[in-house]
């Protein structure tokens, strides 16, 4: 059984639904947030070892979210999905570990998410508190 917790972070209750059920299979410890504010929450009282943020939501956006984790100095790959075509966007590729197009190929973010886990990112030994 695989112990790694994966935060999910989206307004959609299917995609959460969808992707939460999936990774509970896989064997991770799932946790979900329904915005951005919610999931910082959860990144202070949790750590998971991966995040997966939608880009668009109201108030506080993937972007934005991820910004404020890696300005927090938390060491967590973030991966960003979207509906939308952002692949333009050089936001991306500064804030996050990595970009997948919704719908999902849900085998492309197993990929992205073991990647994730092996990149030999170290965490720190205390999380910064907001």
């Amino acid at each position: 059984m695989n112990s790694k917790k994966i935060l999910i972070i989206d307004d959609d209750e299917s995609t959460l639904e969808s992707i939460s059920s999936y990774l509970e299979e896989s064997g991770y410890k799932v946790f979900t947030a329904r915005n951005g504010i919610t999931g910082l929450e959860v990144v202070k009282n949790l750590y998971p070892d991966v995040i997966i943020s939608d880009i668009r939501m109201s108030g506080l956006n993937g972007i934005e979210f991820a910004y404020i984790i890696k300005g927090l100095r938390y060491n967590i790959p973030i991966i960003l999905i979207s509906s939308f075509d952002n692949n333009d966007n050089k936001f991306i590729d500064k804030c996050s570990f990595g970009y997948i197009q919704k719908p999902l190929d849900i085998h492309k973010l197993n990929d992205m998410i073991n990647e994730a886990l092996m990149s030999g990112m170290i965490r720190p030994q205390e999380a910064v508190n907001f």
